[in-house]
């Protein structure tokens, strides 16, 4: 075997190489910056994910897209790992045992940084998830829209 076959032979197709996966990066947020849940918003997305009995490759995403009154709509999420990989880029982060992805345009873009994802139970508003975003400049009505 001649020397250029043998270094041949050691490179790894692509996509083999061993990335670590986004529970290995989480990280928690340090205090006014990534994104966090609240206690109540953890316990409600665990609730969900005990009641459909999710695998452990299940993660949060959150992210932002153009629409709504005030230009940016939030979009939370829960995806598998295994079907919908996590970019290089991607931020993410932990909070209360609960892995928080958020693609890199939205963070930047969205001004994500130091943002709350929380859960209130009824109320004028509803029962849901809300966000509280202290970069918003403006937000609608509903809240589920902002601009920054």
């Amino acid at each position: 075997m001649s020397s250029e076959t043998k270094a041949d032979s050691n490179v790894q197709p692509a996509g083999n190489a061993a990335t670590p996966s986004a529970r290995q990066r989480a990280k928690p947020a340090p205090e006014g910056q990534g994104i966090r849940l609240s206690e109540k918003a953890a316990e409600q997305v665990k609730a969900i994910l005990k009641k459909d009995n999710q695998p452990d490759t299940i993660y949060l995403y959150v992210g932002v897209k153009g629409g709504g009154c005030s230009g940016l709509q939030y979009v939370l999420d829960l995806r598998d790992e295994a079907h919908a990989p996590v970019g290089d880029t991607d931020e993410v982060f932990e909070s209360h045992g609960m892995v928080i992805v958020c693609d890199l345009k939205s963070y930047v873009v969205g001004n994500m940084s130091g943002t709350t994802v929380d859960y209130q139970d009824g109320g004028l508003m509803g029962t849901g998830f809300t966000f509280n975003n202290p970069n918003a400049k403006r937000t609608c009505g509903c809240g589920a829209s902002y601009s920054a």
